[in-house]
Order: C-alpha cells, then structure tokens, then sequence
C-alpha cells in the first residue's frame, strides 16, 4: 500500500475476498486452471448447498495453490486503448489505508478491469462489477493477447 494513489482519475475500492476472482491469466498456465477449477468443482458439488435465500454455504473451503501468478506481459496503453478507455484510476482496498502500490483501474461498459502494472506493463489483470456486455469484450481481450479468462467463482474458463 501507498498514500499517493498511482493514477488520479478515479478509485476503485475492492475487498480483500474480490482480488482475483475474475481475472485474466497467461494462456501457457491453461493446465494448471484445469486442475484447480476441477478441485473448485468438487468443492461446489460436494461440500456446498444452496441456503432458502439463495446463497451458497460451504462446508469445505479450496485455497487456490498451483496456478501462481498470472504471468501476463501487457503494454498499459495498448490495454487502455484496446479497451477505449479514457481514464485510469487507482486502486483502494476496504478497511485499508491508502492505495494498491502499482494498482490502475479503467472503466469500460463492461466492467472495472483493474490489476497490477510495472513501468507501464501489465502484470495482473482482473475484472469487477462485469455486466451483460462483459462477454463480448472478454472474447475479444483473451484473443487479442492470447490470455485465458478466469471466473473462479462461477467456475467459469474463457479461452481465445
């Protein structure tokens, strides 16, 4: 964390429990998402239920282990122009002071896509709060930069 944020445009506030959920991942690593979104699988099927409301309550919890780091490799200004985005913001996590060191933010129609960047290159790349048009965009992002889009939570895998 920082007190200054990176980039002045806007603040996206995250919890702890939103970074990566939704996120992109370096297409050499499609294996290793396999094996963890199966053990996701079991975890759904086997030791969850659906509660009267609609949630979902776990009996058994799956901390993600083989699949690291992203690993991506993305110029920040051709993300930003691919995405046409026009501002770029910083990134703050609730109930935490100040700002993601080397967080950015853009908005597009989509969704909130944030991340990580060094020196201008992308490193981590999510996506918050998508909407309706988020299938479209992510389509074309993860073939644009042969990416693999993951949303582990609906058990989700987005190929190019």
């Amino acid at each position: 964390m920082t007190n200054l944020p990176a980039h002045p445009d806007f603040t996206l506030t995250l919890t702890a429990s939103d970074w990566r959920q939704s996120e992109f991942i370096n297409i050499q690593k499609l294996c290793r998402v396999g094996e963890e979104m199966d053990e996701i699988k079991d975890v759904r099927i086997n030791h969850s239920k659906e509660a009267l409301n609609g949630d979902r309550l776990f009996h058994r919890l799956y901390i993600r282990s083989q699949v690291g780091s992203p690993e991506l490799f993305i110029p920040l200004f051709e993300l930003k122009t691919f995405l046409r985005s026009h501002e770029i913001g910083s990134i703050a996590m609730e109930n935490a002071p100040g700002f993601v060191r080397q967080g950015f933010a853009l908005i597009t129609p989509a969704g909130c896509y944030y991340g990580l960047e060094e020196n201008g290159v992308v490193k981590s790349l999510g996506l918050h709060d998508a909407t309706h048009l988020a299938e479209r965009e992510v389509s074309r992002l993860v073939r644009q930069f042969s990416l693999i889009y993951v949303n582990w939570c609906n058990c989700l895998v987005v190929t190019p």
